[in-house]
């Protein structure tokens, strides 16, 4: 059921007010696929969850090859797996400082959520996996790794997410689109989500100023603005608390602020290091050649 404007205020002023919340206390949503992954294929099986809950059906091996540049591309992003998914007439949006209530809410209105997280606590590598369900303190997830009935805490599924500042995707059909920006609200909009994600970051150094995941969370959020020196300085911050060099496989934010800002050395010093852990990436390769090439080599 699609609630109007009014009506959700309504529940909202209710809910402040001490009243029980207007969502159900669980939800799991049907028709979910799950397939277990082949090396680095966790973006391929998201998208066959993806797809096969809107009713078609890809393979595994389909959607790897559409994604992947070549059987050992070690990364797919979330622009790449949303673009895919638009092939067969869904549209997405990506967007970052998600919670657990955006993400009951949306999985109420029948929208399965990706989420970017870490793949387990202690783990460096990036992961997708898609929220289908919640109840009382948990959310359920089909994890092409960990299995299609992964149940995590809240606690758990909100620490995994901040090393990827929140982020999210949200795919639907084009004719359900008012249903989503109904749920948004400001941050449907890409421009007020940045800018969301910057309140969030600047409250969250202020609380963990010695967390290097949140200081990269500010910088993307002030790149995306427009405020390339401040994002440089948090990229920097973030640099030298200590960001492992697995992170820049799935992230190049900071290579575009260094890129904007001139300082090509540190781009060409971070991408050789990390071309050396992952020499197949596409993203790291086209980086380090823009930099040898500002620097005249």
């Amino acid at each position: 059921m699609t609630l109007s404007p009014l009506l959700r205020l309504c529940l909202a002023l209710c809910t402040l007010g001490g009243a029980a919340s207007a969502l159900p206390a669980s939800v799991t949503l049907g028709g979910i696929r799950h397939e277990y992954q082949g090396p680095d294929n966790c973006a391929p099986v998201t998208s066959l969850t993806v797809l096969g809950y809107y009713g078609t059906r890809v393979t595994q091996a389909q959607a790897a090859s559409a994604m992947k540049d070549a059987p050992g591309d070690p990364q797919v992003t979330s622009l790449e797996l949303a673009a895919y998914l638009g092939r067969f007439g869904l549209r997405s949006v990506i967007r970052y400082a998600g919670d657990g209530e955006l993400l009951r809410e949306l999985l109420s209105r029948g929208f399965p959520v990706v989420l970017q997280q870490r793949l387990k606590a202690g783990s460096n590598v990036a992961h997708f996996r898609t929220v289908y369900g919640y109840g009382p303190g948990y959310f359920l997830v089909s994890d092409p790794l960990r299995g299609p009935s992964l149940r995590l805490s809240t606690a758990e599924l909100l620490e995994l997410w901040r090393f990827y500042n929140g982020e999210y995707l949200v795919t639907y059909p084009p004719a359900k689109e008012g249903q989503v920006r109904a749920v948004l609200g400001d941050d449907f909009s890409a421009a007020a989500n940045w800018q969301h994600l910057r309140s969030h970051g600047q409250q969250d150094t202020r609380a963990r100023p010695n967390d290097p995941y949140v200081w990269w969370g500010l910088g993307k959020a002030n790149l995306r603005l427009g405020n390339v020196q401040a994002a440089v300085n948090n990229f920097d911050r973030a640099v030298a608390l200590g960001v492992p060099t697995l992170y820049f496989l799935y992230r190049q934010e900071a290579f575009e602020a260094w890129t904007k800002a001139g300082d090509h050395r540190k781009t060409l010093t971070w991408t050789t290091r990390a071309l050396k852990a992952f020499p197949s990436s596409k993203e790291l390769q086209q980086f380090q050649r823009r930099a040898q090439a500002a620097l005249g080599g």
